[in-house]
């Protein structure tokens, strides 16, 4: 992506989801940083096909990239996506500790407060961002309970104000990876992690690993050692923290 690149934010009241409308924007031949907010979604999306409850009061953002990098390494971008989000929380969460759970969640008080979904379409990229930040009802059955800006205490901001920030940080991280590669964001990401050095379990459909987090691995993937001592590597998957070893 050139350095050149600038935030173009739309605001849209309600649509299906923000990566809808940058989809649509990107077929009608939009420029990298066309961003679009929603205010309401009726049908957003998280990741492997999970719903994202999008009420009215939080940020759903949408984010088109042309990075000028080769789609093997489109991975690297969920990461930046969220180093990018966590530090504008952390700005916002004075006192909070503000972590990371692979691949790219972001974790607050005891819970997850930003979900990214990072998608692929040929040399395009749309990644879309959702972070709550008016107070959210519990989710029967989630493994992570939601929170929020406002449940935590945290200042006063907008939708508006943090897609701008947000945007702006992403597409300036986005440019540094074009330029220096995955290693820097590789280790920054491990400084904010949740579970280094924790037990976690990792469940791919039917496939359950469990293991101690060791590493994140030169491609993204998560790198665990099991109880047997032998490393395995994850590329997709959830996490959940199941305690100290």
């Amino acid at each position: 992506m050139p350095a050149s690149s600038q935030l173009s934010l739309n605001s849209v009241d309600v649509a299906s989801s923000s990566s809808d409308l940058a989809w649509q924007a990107a077929a009608d031949g939009a420029v990298s940083g066309t961003a679009f907010l929603v205010g309401e979604q009726t049908a957003g999306r998280g990741r492997r096909g999970a719903a994202w409850a999008s009420a009215r009061g939080g940020m759903y953002l949408s984010i088109l990239l042309r990075p000028a990098v080769p789609p093997k390494a489109f991975f690297g971008l969920s990461f930046i996506a969220a180093l990018a989000i966590r530090a504008e929380l952390a700005a916002r969460l004075a006192g909070q500790e503000v972590r990371l759970k692979w691949p790219n969640d972001v974790l607050a008080g005891g819970g997850k407060i930003c979900g990214i979904l990072l998608e692929a379409r040929g040399d395009a990229v749309v990644i879309g961002t959702g972070v709550n930040i008016a107070p959210v009802m519990p989710v029967e059955g989630a493994r992570l309970p939601p929170t929020s800006v406002h449940d935590l205490g945290g200042s006063l901001v907008t939708p508006e104000d943090l897609a701008k920030s947000y945007g702006c940080n992403l597409l300036a991280r986005v440019d540094g990876y074009v330029q220096a590669g995955f290693e820097s964001v590789r280790l920054e990401w491990l400084r904010h992690c949740a579970h280094i050095e924790r037990r976690v379990r990792v469940s791919t459909g039917a496939n359950v690993v469990e293991g101690l987090f060791v590493d994140l691995d030169a491609d993204g993937a998560l790198l665990l050692r099991d109880d047997a001592g032998d490393q395995k590597r994850v590329t997709t998957g959830d996490v959940e923290l199941i305690g100290r070893p």
